[in-house]
């Protein structure tokens, strides 16, 4: 598999040194398309419109050496992958920002990532998310880009995941590659993992939501909650695949969608 690192916290930081004006978002227009029909940059969840704390937290990300941290992950994510058959991934961190964003909702802007629409199986950009709100570890970068690459690899490999139990298992793989520990006490993971397994394989998006993000983030976007603490199904995915080859669960064979 070829997989590129492509740097874009420094285009970022060029836009929003730029005054909040129409010029800005017209060079972010023609950045994320290079003047075309398509995407050429993965920069669509950025908010081209970004206020000062965006430009500080991209300062923060670039002296933290987080381009680095992304090349490195990506050099490493190439070499575990070299025998998966797919097509080349390009691979960048991209800030997003859920502090003055108006229209960013942390939840919703992380799932259309992580479980995206068909057009992404044609742009295999492996986004990795770092937030305004937030100051990651280089760890914690580390995990974001394996798993980005992973997630797009097992997309190209195996088609979009649909179902509650394909997302499930898409990132229970991914945070298996990456590295990635789960936060919840035992009881917890067991309630929870309980909870999610009497929805069934497929159910309603809805329950989908719930079950993968928590009541606080159904609640927030009008689901019902499910008696689930945050993040409960990604923390269940995690538990569900470990002790499962992530590399070798590329290679099994199946029949694509």
């Amino acid at each position: 598999m070829q997989i590129r690192y492509l740097p874009v916290l420094g285009i970022l930081r060029e836009l929003y040194q730029q005054p909040r004006s129409m010029a800005r978002f017209r060079e972010y227009v023609a950045r994320l398309t290079g003047g075309g029909d398509d995407i050429v940059l993965p920069i669509g969840v950025a908010n081209p419109m970004a206020k000062e704390q965006a430009l500080a937290k991209l300062e923060e990300l670039l002296g933290l050496g987080a381009e680095d941290i992304g090349a490195e992950a990506t050099q490493e994510a190439a070499g575990r992958l070299s025998e998966v058959d797919t097509v080349p991934i390009t691979a960048s961190i991209v800030l997003v920002d859920d502090v003055g964003g108006g229209w960013t909702n942390r939840y919703t802007t992380e799932a259309m990532v992580r479980f995206p629409g068909r057009g992404a199986l044609k742009r295999p950009f492996a986004t990795a998310l770092a937030w305004t709100s937030e100051s990651p570890t280089r760890a914690q970068l580390r995990e974001e880009v394996l798993a980005a690459m992973y997630r797009v690899a097992h997309q190209q490999r195996f088609g979009l995941p649909v179902s509650l139990g394909e997302r499930l298992r898409q990132e229970g793989l991914a945070a298996q590659f990456a590295g990635v520990q789960t936060t919840l006490s035992a009881p917890d993971l067991h309630r929870a993992d309980q909870t999610i397994g009497e929805l069934g394989e497929d159910p309603p998006y809805p329950q989908v939501f719930s079950a993968l993000y928590g009541d606080a983030a159904a609640v927030e976007l009008g689901y019902q909650p499910l008696g689930l603490p945050p993040r409960a199904g990604f923390e269940v995915a995690v538990v569900r695949m470990r002790g499962v080859d992530p590399v070798a669960s590329l290679s099994r064979k199946v029949e694509r969608r």
